[in-house]
């Protein structure tokens, strides 16, 4: 029997109890008045009322201790499993979207930066470089050229050419026997400063190679020999220490190539090292020579033919210069110096006094008559 049922049914027994109570009462007052016996016996229907005391059921409510059982709401703290919205964490994932970066791949546009690799042509380099300012009278542009002993039969056509233009200073400073790597016996990071003093140049043009490639005398002796198996990075010191000493008052240099010989691989192992010492310095152009001593096949030239005429460029010992040699690399050089510093390059200077030079009679070529006279004509060069 449940508790509800038990508190309902001792509800009832108290009531009968009061009803059996209240009638005993009531026939004892029957002999006073039957009428009123009627009245009372049924005025004990409204004790019935008193059933409200059922009202005591409200009593149950206290079953809503039951509602305790609520605790099980606390079971509500399953709702904290709403952390799991926690997982939504997960949507991070979206953070994939961040793969759009992979446009970023984009940045392959950036491969572009590939065509900076056509600075290796260090030439279209070159001709980005100015001066800056116009050479003129009252300031000329003032240039030194130092090199080795093909350097010194080019010196004369090329500075005949750079006075001619009333608006450049050259200066001679090339030493026969040079070379790099002949630093054991002449210190040239010793030397060059001094020359720096007395001329306080704007443009160095600087050539090296036949005394560090082929057999010279003391060739064994320099440092480092052409066979060393670390010729290469040991050449590139030197021509870096070469540039810093050269560049040293704001100087820009411009290195003329090795001029190819009857055995081509010697130059062209050394160009290749002036080429990317260029292209990783700006403060180098690169001047080369070699198209206007070849053929078109890149073969060793010992002349060319002017004009009907046949000149001999190279000597005999296949080395060193003549004067129609000076003259095509100084029209050469010249071109890409009046570039540099805008000056204009004045004709006539190719039939001029340097052409007596008595540097052209060591180890003579068999240059025309009228040319060693002095009295040759202006001839094309192209």
């Amino acid at each position: 029997m449940t508790a509800t049922k038990l508190l309902l049914l001792i509800s009832i027994v108290a009531v009968i109890s009061s009803c059996n109570s209240d009638l005993e009462n009531q026939q004892i007052l029957a002999s006073d008045s039957s009428n009123n016996n009627v009245v009372s016996s049924t005025s004990v229907v409204p004790v019935v009322p008193v059933v409200p005391v059922v009202p005591v059921v409200p009593v149950v409510p206290v079953v809503p201790v039951v509602p305790v059982v609520p605790v099980v709401p606390s079971t509500s703290v399953v709702p904290v499993v709403p952390v799991v919205p926690v997982v939504p964490v997960v949507p991070v994932v979206p953070v994939v979207p961040v793969v759009p970066v992979v446009p970023s791949t984009s940045v392959v546009p950036v491969v572009p930066v590939v065509p900076v690799v056509p600075v290796v042509p260090v030439v279209p380099v070159a001709s980005d470089i100015r001066l800056g300012r116009i050479p003129t009278e009252e300031e000329p542009l003032r240039v030194m050229i130092i090199g080795d002993s093909t350097t010194y039969e080019i010196e004369p056509a090329l500075s005949a050419a750079l006075q001619k233009t009333g608006v450049v200073e050259p200066a001679n400073r090339t030493q026969f026997g040079f070379g790099l790597s002949q630093w054991p016996r002449y210190k040239w990071w010793e030397i060059w400063p001094s020359f720096f003093d007395q001329v306080e140049p704007e443009v160095v043009i600087f050539q090296t190679g036949i005394w560090d490639m082929d057999d010279v005398i003391n060739g064994p002796a320099r440092r480092p020999l052409p066979t060393d198996s670390d010729w290469v990075e040991q050449f590139n010191f030197l021509m870096e220490i070469a540039v810093d000493v050269l560049s040293e008052r704001g100087a820009h240099i411009f290195w003329l190539t090795m001029l190819p010989t009857h055995d081509n691989d010697k130059h062209k192992r050394l160009n290749k090292l002036i080429y990317e010492l260029a292209d990783r310095d700006q403060r180098v152009s690169v001047i080369d020579l070699t198209s206007v001593f070849t053929d078109e096949n890149e073969n060793y030239l010992e002349g060319v033919e002017r004009s009907g005429e046949y000149w001999q460029i190279r000597k005999i010992d296949g080395v060193h210069l003549c004067r129609f040699g000076s003259r095509i690399a100084a029209e050469l050089v010249i071109e890409r110096i009046s570039s540099f510093a805008d000056f204009e390059v004045v004709s006539g200077w190719e039939e001029g006094e340097w052409l007596t030079n008595s540097r052209f009679d060591l180890d003579p070529c068999n240059d025309p008559v009228d040319l060693v006279a002095g009295k040759t004509e202006v001839l094309p060069v192209g």
